[in-house]
């Protein structure tokens, strides 16, 4: 299982995403929900994030295009060095 940290807004956000996961989802950790003592909640100061575990790719945050070109970037680095290795052994 995969594990990825989500980073909310507000508790409304929260709670929506969380009611769309479902069972599809293990919550390991949550930091700045709000609080609720006696009939009153404390509201949460800054975003809400959790760290949670899943084996649905659907669930995983998007990866940015700057992470993918890095990967792109890195196979075909070592491809050439690989390459200039293979020549200078011939």
């Amino acid at each position: 299982m995969a594990i990825f940290t989500k980073r909310f807004a507000n508790t409304d956000d929260y709670e929506e995403w969380l009611q769309e996961a479902g069972e599809r989802i293990s919550l390991l950790s949550i930091t700045n929900l709000p609080t609720t003592s006696g009939s009153s909640t404390q509201p949460s100061i800054g975003p809400i994030t959790i760290k949670y575990e899943t084996d649905d790719r659907s669930l995983a945050p998007a990866r940015s295009m700057a992470a993918m070109i890095a990967e792109v970037v890195i196979v075909g680095a070592l491809f050439f060095a690989l390459f200039l290795y293979l020549i200078s052994i011939i």
